[in-house]
This record gives C-alpha cells, structure tokens and sequence, in this order.
C-alpha cells in the first residue's frame, strides 16, 4: 500500500480527520465536505438518503437498478471502502447534508472525480461547485497525481454546466453501449469517436495540475 493509499486508509477507518471546509468565491463559509467513514455503515439516516437520491437519479448513471439501504450498505462496505484508491465525502450546508462527491481509480498520474450528487434543495446555490473544486484542490495537494477527469453524459445539461463553472476542459466523446444483465442495465464505453447503437454518448473532461 502507497502512502496516499495508507492515508485514504486511515481516513475511512477514522484514524485521522479529513475534513475540508467550503467556500464562495468571497471566501464566506457555505459547507464542508465530510468524508463517508465506517460508523456510517451504522447511519440509517444518512444510507436511506445515499439509496433515495440513487434511486431518483438512475438516469444519470452508467448502471440502472433499483437500490436498497442494505444493497448501499454493502456497496460501501465491500466496494469503497475496500479500495485505498477511493474517497467518498458528504456536502454539507451547516447543519444540513445536501449531497456527495468522491474520487475513484487514484493513481500516481491522474483520478477519476466521481460520485457528484446534489440530493437536497437548500444552502448556497453553488455548493456543488465549490465542492467539486475544492476536492480537485485537495487532491492536488495531497497527491501527485497531474490530471483530475471525469465522465459526463451528454444529455446531462446541468452536469455540464457544473464540471465547466468548475474548469474542466477537453470533452472527448465516447460512445455508451447497453447491455442487460440480471434484469440490470449497465452502459460500458467504446473507443473515443466511436458510435453508439444506442445514441448514447459522454464526454471525457479533465482539470491539469497547474505547470505540470
């Protein structure tokens, strides 16, 4: 295990505190980020959130099933925090808990900004977004990677919107092609230009450290 691998490690096993504290672009405080950690595992509250907010956004995932609190439960416990090379953090207007973003696939060159979910009306109107980028500058800070990317669908306005105010930029298209498995659907990506007997597509953006 890496150092950043150990680190991640130790954060979701609450042996060290990982919160980052949002802003405006005043510099007021609107929230914190709040890392998903393994006493949430025992949170009812916060897991049915994380499973309705799921359920209600399928659209704009890349895998369609219905979730349950014990299947999300689960999910965390055997997938995520299983892996040193993915965060979670939950948003949070003062008190309120509005949503979650995370990052996945970390390695010593570039990380995958993953998991971006306002679930709750209420706090600033551009949490989300001071989320977004202030994990793309803790990530910066903490590791070496260069390059923080992620994937949007194309049908996605409003995620688009978001991952521009936050500075991504190239938007490479990849095709999405379906596939049923169980009764689950899941959309895997074909090469870069590619179609989509589906007519489904996404982009592929990215943040560069900057002077790498």
């Amino acid at each position: 295990m890496t150092p950043i691998q150990q680190y991640i490690h130790d954060i979701v096993q609450e042996k060290i505190s990982a919160v980052i504290d949002l802003v405006d672009e005043s510099g007021t405080p609107i929230g914190r980020l709040v890392p998903l950690t393994v006493s949430h595992l025992d949170d009812e509250v916060i897991l049915g959130k994380l499973t309705d907010w799921r359920n209600a956004n399928m659209n704009f995932f890349l895998t369609h099933f219905t979730a349950t609190i014990e299947r999300t439960r689960s999910w965390l416990a055997n997938v995520v925090f299983k892996n040193p090379t993915q965060l979670m953090f939950l948003i949070y207007s003062s008190d309120q808990l509005i949503g979650h973003f995370g990052f996945k696939d970390l390695t010593e060159k570039d990380v995958l900004l993953d998991n971006a979910m306002r679930g709750e009306r209420g706090g600033h109107p551009k949490l989300l977004q001071a989320a977004g980028r202030a994990l793309i500058d803790w990530l910066f800070e903490k590791t070496n990677v260069k390059t923080v990317y992620g994937y949007v669908l194309t049908t996605n306005a409003a995620a688009i919107m978001l991952n521009r105010a936050m500075g991504f930029g190239l938007w490479d298209k990849y095709p999405l092609n379906k596939s049923v498995t169980n009764g689950e659907a899941r959309w895997d990506m074909g090469p870069k230009g590619g179609n989509s007997d589906d007519n489904s597509y996404c982009y592929r953006v990215e943040v560069v450290r900057s002077g790498a």
